[in-house]
């Protein structure tokens, strides 16, 4: 590879199996498959994405970020998936994301939200926030007690959870965290969704989406400073938090949260699949395996990467087609990690190489992104235990999962 090229860093296992040679035919019962050996290819320096500052976020705050240069060396090879594949396959996207493949740019563009007006000219306006939980310092399990955050602001001396409205070419997801983060300082990663909030504003209906957000961090790394919005925060458990928030949707989220700790699904574990962004059509001058993106594709790969930020995805899984790896490349170098190829997940997979594949991915507790193919996508989703959905280029499902069980899905448009 030139010395030109963007830096990359890719991890490859491989397998006596060869996924590609299997048939979607091939019957439910199979032998037991081989541990495959892992081999890591030589690594090199990734270059992280640039962050950018919007609105009112904090430059200190954003610096911290999961984009960081301080984010960990990449993980263990024993720890990753047990995956198939080929070395053929591995050249061909390793040679082209070399040749093809474009860093996220500085400015991230995304669908616009913000302000919508219907036929009727009422005005919508959108917003975003979330009710953020940390464990309870000092307490242990199995009755470990979480607390909530809920944030003062001195302009309506009220107590509320932490929101704000959607800045021009963002997304939702984008919103909840970048206010999160303006407002108290508090860096989070998005888990189950709650119901969104609908009032009346003047001229208009005001949406605010909310989540389940953990806190990431330490309160040291990132400290609170009092701001014209809100002057004092405070992490205090439900029952307190009954008492002093001001709304009745807030107290209606209050109880969504606690109905959702009750059965610990609070703290989900995230799986986002992609569809791969929109690729060059078929030619029989070009190995299907090394189609890329088209200028749409790329652009669509480098607006998934604020939002799978704002999931706090850390592993990034891929089929070897070079059209899967690029969607999620752009991503991958902004959080400093590698891609994880596996076959199982190609065009010319079966249905139990599908499910041995989820079945490693839904075991894992760090969040994780898959991209694969429209041909195969609906084995995933039947993998997975949720519903089908037709996905179009780009597109993905982000499902909330533990103990075997799917707690929301949601779909990335």
């Amino acid at each position: 590879m030139s010395s030109t090229n963007p830096p990359m860093t890719e991890r490859v296992v491989r397998s006596r199996s060869d996924a590609s040679s299997a048939s979607a035919a091939r019957p439910a019962a199979v032998d037991a498959e081989p541990r495959p050996r892992l081999r890591r290819m030589p690594a090199q320096s990734v270059k992280p994405a640039t962050t950018v500052s919007r609105g009112r976020a904090s430059s200190a705050w954003l610096s911290a970020g999961r984009g960081s240069a301080a984010r960990p060396e990449a993980h263990d090879p024993a720890d990753t998936a047990r995956a198939i594949a080929t070395s053929g396959a591995t050249t061909r996207i390793r040679e082209r994301l070399g040749r093809m493949s474009v860093a996220p740019p500085d400015i991230v563009r995304s669908s616009p939200q913000g302000t919508i007006r219907t036929m009727a000219s009422e005005r919508i306006t959108t917003a975003a926030g979330g009710v953020v939980w940390r464990k309870r310092p000092g307490t242990r399990r199995p009755e470990t007690r979480v607390d909530v955050l809920v944030v003062h602001r001195p302009s309506y001396d009220d107590w509320t959870f932490p929101k704000g409205k959607t800045d021009p070419g963002e997304t939702l997801q984008q919103t909840a965290v970048r206010e999160i983060g303006e407002e108290a300082g508090v860096r989070v990663r998005l888990g189950h969704p709650l119901r969104p909030v609908t009032y009346p504003i003047s001229g208009g209906t005001k949406i605010v989406s909310y989540w389940s957000a953990r806190m990431t961090g330490t309160d040291d790394e990132t400290p609170f400073v009092p701001n014209k919005e809100v002057d004092e925060i405070r992490w205090v458990g439900l029952a307190e938090a009954r008492t002093l928030l001001t709304y009745d949707h807030d107290l209606g989220l209050l109880e969504e949260f606690r109905a959702l700790r009750e059965r610990q699904a609070h703290r989900t574990r995230t799986l986002v699949v992609l569809r791969h962004a929109k690729a060059e059509a078929r030619s029989a001058d070009v190995d299907d395996l090394d189609r890329p993106l088209t200028p749409v594709g790329e652009a669509r790969a480098a607006d998934l990467v604020p939002v799978l930020d704002a999931y706090g995805v850390e592993r990034v899984v891929t089929s070897p087609a070079v059209r899967c790896a690029q969607t999620v490349e752009p991503y991958a170098r902004s959080i400093a990690t590698f891609l994880e190829v596996d076959d199982r997940l190609s065009e010319q997979t079966s249905v139990v190489h599908v499910r041995r594949s989820l079945a490693t991915l839904m075991d894992r507790k760090k969040p994780v992104v898959l991209c694969s193919h429209r041909p195969t996508l609906p084995w995933v989703l039947d993998a997975i235990g949720t519903e089908l959905e037709e996905l179009a280029p780009g597109q993905g499902v982000v499902v909330h999962h533990r103990g075997g069980v799917i707690h929301a899905t949601e779909k990335l448009l």
